[in-house]
């Protein structure tokens, strides 16, 4: 699966964003990246910051080890 990955510097800057109902939160991956999936792209809730969305770098998801199931 491939997500959004956001620098320290777009993290503090996008996470948290709030639009009515809508409210973007990021998680970490295994690797401790910042991350959210990519359907916030086309979520009108999050239609006012598209653009700083859509430089977010797109990685492969690594879950945590914690999430795995054995």
């Amino acid at each position: 699966m491939i997500v959004l990955k956001a620098t320290e510097q777009q993290f503090k800057a996008l996470n948290g964003y709030r639009n009515g109902n809508g409210v973007l939160e990021f998680t970490t991956d295994a690797n401790d990246n910042y991350i959210v999936g990519k359907s916030v792209l086309t979520d009108p809730a999050f239609k006012a910051i598209n653009e700083q969305l859509g430089q977010l770098e797109e990685i492969k998801f690594e879950p945590r080890k914690d999430e795995i199931e054995v």
